[in-house]
């Protein structure tokens, strides 16, 4: 099956799911949602939906654009749309997310405990956006790609942070927002920057990225940071070499 299909496939299959994720909203979440002596399981959605975050996902979007170069302006695009509509979600509608809703006896949290702003989930936006760029031609890379993004977003319930239509509605949101990008980005004007900026573009947005991470972020999952940190300084350390072997000064010689 080509890898084309595979998406439209599970696209329609995600939006034939969606209204039972909001019928059946609080059994899915139960359902889903970790149990505190599952060890291996806590570690493992805690690590996914760590790096599901927006911040995790641009810098390896930038590392993947650095060595396979895809549409970079579709994909910012596609996030300014979409944080545009997933922010007013999140500000206007303001549902209360499942620990204060349901209560500490009957959630397990993992990670940062949360109480506000659930509907849509940013997360789960987060990951089906880095979908949407990836978005590999071979269809074994398409479903390893595909479910590796899909239980990132799962994660979000899974660590008790969002319900199971906050994290279906943001996923559609990311997919929505891609498809426009893609259709509005041809009638946008058009730059045409050298390779050397390119390069120091992305340079500089990759490692002030891990940078902002590192000593400004205040999300970050305190069990993971012993990881995660290293992690960041060592995206800071893959910026600086790219920079090393592809910014330098060009040698003139003169005869």
């Amino acid at each position: 099956m080509p890898a084309k299909n595979f998406y439209l496939i599970s696209l329609a299959l995600a939006v034939l799911a969606t209204p039972f994720a909001f019928i059946f909203n609080n059994e899915i979440f139960f359902a889903l949602n970790c149990r505190r002596d599952s060890t291996a399981l806590n570690w493992f959605f805690l690590t996914l939906t760590s790096l599901a975050d927006g911040l995790w996902v641009v810098m390896v979007v930038l590392i993947v654009q650095s060595l396979r170069p895809r549409s970079l302006a579709t994909f910012i695009l596609a996030l300014l749309i979409g944080n545009v509509i997933l922010q007013s979600g999140k500000y206007f509608i303001d549902l209360d997310r499942p620990l204060r809703l349901l209560g500490a006896a009957k959630v397990c949290v993992l990670g940062l405990p949360v109480t506000l702003r659930s509907f849509p989930s940013g997360h789960s936006f987060s990951a089906l956006l880095l979908l949407m760029y990836l978005r590999p031609r071979h269809i074994g890379a398409a479903a390893g790609v595909t479910l590796f993004c899909v239980l990132a977003a799962i994660s979000r319930i899974y660590v008790g942070a969002h319900f199971p239509r906050d994290v279906v509605t943001g996923g559609l949101i990311a997919v929505m927002a891609y498809f426009a990008a893609e259709s509005l980005l041809p009638r946008l004007p058009q730059s045409n920057q050298g390779t050397f900026i390119r390069k120091g573009i992305l340079t500089v947005a990759g490692s002030g990225t891990a940078l902002i991470y590192i000593f400004a972020y205040t999300e970050k999952t305190p069990e993971l940071t012993f990881l995660l940190t290293p992690l960041a300084c060592m995206v800071v350390l893959y910026w600086v070499i790219y920079a090393l072997l592809n910014l330098r000064p060009r040698q003139t010689t003169t005869r």
